[in-house]
Parts: C-alpha cells; sequence; structure tokens
C-alpha cells in the first residue's frame, strides 16, 4: 500500500517539471459527425455546423465543426495528456486563440505544447506560471488551432528560494499568419500572412450591447465538464469542495462556449431579416480572454458586445476582420469573462 501511495505521488507534475522550450507532442481525437452537430446545436448554431446539405452550399463546401468545438476537444486532450496528473489551480485566461484551418468529420487531431516561459508567483509562492503554446494539427499535418494559455502550476518546493525566470531561448513560430475568410484559398491553405502594413483600419466608438443572459445550473456544468474538461474543480463536486475554490466551478470553456452561442443568436437573426446566412464568417482569433472570477452553480451571466474597429485588405475586398470587445458579469456585477474577438464579416 505504502508503494502505491509513494508512485501515485511521484506521477503527480509540478512546475519543476516543465523545460521551457521542449516540445511534447500529444494527444489523438477523431473528429465525429454527430459530436460536431450536438456542439453546434448547444453552443454555435450556425448551418455550417448543423445541416450538411446546406453546408455543402455555402463557403466551407460541407460540414464543418465550431471553432469553439475545436478548443472544447482540444481542452480535453490537454486533460488526457497530462492535466489529470497536474498539481494546479487552472488557467486565468489566454494571450491568445487562433484558428488557421477548417476542422471537418473524420479529420484525426493531435497537438504539441512547448514551454515558452516560467516564474513563480510573487503574490502566492506555491504558484508556479507557465507560458504554454499549444498547436493542433490534423491528419495531414496542417496547423489548425493556436492557444498560448497561462496556467498555474503548484511548486513542488514552495520554501525553496525564489527561483529566476525561465525563457526559452529557442525562437518559436508566433504564428504571424492569419486565418483567410471562408471560401478564399491560397494555394490550398487557408492560413495566410497578410501585409497589416496595407490594412485599412476604421475605429469606431460603439456602445455595449447586451447579446443575453444565461444561468449556469449544475447538470450543465457537469456535463460540459464530463465532455470536454473533466479536472476535478469542474467535474467532481465533492473534490471541488476542498479546492481553492471551495466547490464546483464552470470550466472557462463553457463560459466562452455560452457567449459565442449568444453571439452567433445575435448575428444569424439579423442575418435571416436581410437573407444574407453567408454575411457570418469564421473568427480569426481571441486575445486576452480572461476569467477573472469563476462560475458556480445558479449564477446568471450577462453577456455583453460591442465593435471597436474594422480591418480591410485590398486581397479581399468582399470582407473585413471585425474586432469587438466583449464582457460577462454575475448577477453581483463581476466580471466573469473578457475577451477580444476578431472575425471575418462580409461587407454590406
Amino acid at each position: 500500500m505504502g508503494c502505491l501511495i509513494l508512485i501515485e505521488a511521484v506521477s503527480i507534475i509540478h512546475w519543476e517539471d516543465f523545460k521551457t522550450g521542449e516540445a511534447t507532442q500529444f494527444g489523438r481525437r477523431e473528429v465525429l459527425s454527430e459530436d460536431a452537430t450536438r456542439f453546434g446545436l448547444e453552443f454555435d448554431p450556425h448551418p455550417v455546423h448543423l445541416d450538411e446539405t446546406l453546408a455543402s452550399r455555402m463557403v466551407t463546401k460541407g460540414l464543418v465543426s465550431s471553432d469553439w468545438h475545436s478548443c472544447a476537444m482540444l481542452m480535453r486532450m490537454l486533460c488526457d495528456d497530462y492535466l489529470y496528473r497536474t498539481a494546479g489551480a487552472g488557467a486565468p485566461g489566454l494571450e491568445h486563440v487562433k484558428w488557421f484551418n477548417w476542422v471537418r468529420p473524420g479529420d484525426i487531431l493531435h497537438a504539441q505544447r512547448i514551454p515558452l516561459s516560467m516564474r513563480p508567483s510573487r503574490s502566492r509562492p506555491r504558484i508556479g506560471i507557465v507560458r504554454m503554446l499549444i498547436d493542433v494539427f490534423n491528419q495531414r499535418d496542417e496547423l489548425v488551432l493556436s492557444w498560448l494559455p497561462v496556467q498555474l502550476v503548484d511548486r513542488r518546493y514552495p520554501d525553496d528560494p525564489f527561483p529566476s525566470e525561465k525563457i526559452t531561448s529557442k525562437i518559436m513560430n508566433n504564428h504571424s499568419s492569419i486565418r483567410l475568410p471562408p471560401g478564399e484559398l491560397r494555394g490550398g491553405i487557408e492560413a495566410f500572412d497578410l501585409d497589416e502594413r496595407k490594412a485599412e483600419v476604421t475605429y469606431i466608438s460603439e456602445d455595449w450591447g447586451e447579446l443575453g443572459r444565461y444561468r449556469f445550473t449544475k447538470d450543465d456544468m457537469l456535463s460540459f465538464a464530463t465532455r470536454y474538461n473533466p479536472q476535478y474543480f469542474h467535474a467532481d463536486e465533492e473534490r471541488a469542495s476542498l479546492s481553492l475554490y471551495g466547490g464546483l466551478i464552470a470550466s472557462g470553456w463553457h463560459n466562452a462556449s455560452i457567449w459565442n452561442r449568444l453571439k452567433v443568436q445575435r448575428a444569424m437573426a439579423q442575418c435571416l431579416l436581410d437573407e444574407r446566412l453567408e454575411v457570418v464568417g469564421s473568427s480569426v482569433a481571441v486575445l486576452n480572454m480572461k476569467w477573472p472570477m469563476p462560475v458556480r452553480p445558479d449564477d446568471e451571466i450577462s453577456y455583453q458586445s460591442r465593435v471597436t474597429s474594422r480591418r480591410s485588405y485590398p486581397e479581399f475586398p468582399d470582407w473585413l476582420i471585425e474586432v469587438s470587445e466583449n464582457e460577462g458579469h454575475n448577477q453581483q456585477g463581476k466580471t466573469v469573462l473578457s475577451l477580444t474577438h476578431e472575425a471575418w464579416i462580409r461587407r454590406s
């Protein structure tokens, strides 16, 4: 019995176990049509995720998985890879999420993670901070998704002298290319290096607009966590009560997916009025996504959005990149989600 306990203790991953610049390959996830459709129905109700016949006549030329489904699948791959075994406290946010290619039913995804920098938390010395570049590829080794999260991991020896920051000496691809508008290909590749110097930027002073409200129930939270993010503070009510959160909290990706559903529903309602479904383009990136406060069972979150700028490029005269700020607040008015969203939209 003692040996089993020792083995279990040794297998737990701590901050000191990560090495900057070290690439680790992980995960294998087949994208199933029924899973993509179910996620679309719940969190991204655009026809390209729901209806094969209609999607075949649209710019995607067939059914594609929601971008946020790709994120949810990656979250599950990370849990299965190392988060189950990590002494950590989740992630307060991501510096970027970037999409490069469509993910389609039948695709098989795999991933790579590289710690870019590591430092201890000055406010909580027992915690170490890891900036982790995570890339997802399909079976053709095409890059489809990139994350740069900031992860909180317990230090194995928090009483040791304060270590200095570690930064990888390798130059990592910062993924300066961006996803092209739907249906626009360059040599069969959907990601392209656009010359930002040629972009025409229009700044917009738009008031905050209400996207809608959503009440998170315990059952909904457990359902999402079980499928996509089964870390114990999301998926195990009893163990969550002993965590630093003091109880069950919603996955940050559940929170973000609800925001996306409300945003898509508002856009789709306008498109139906205009009889122009194809006006809804695809996400390019999410920047500075943060979860300042946890979402707990029965919290009612109000989501807001405002457009701040639009960028146009001479290469794509029919399209614009629309940039918006987005937030979610609980019933006490506290911010539980903030992000900057960039997406292609067709010109009016």
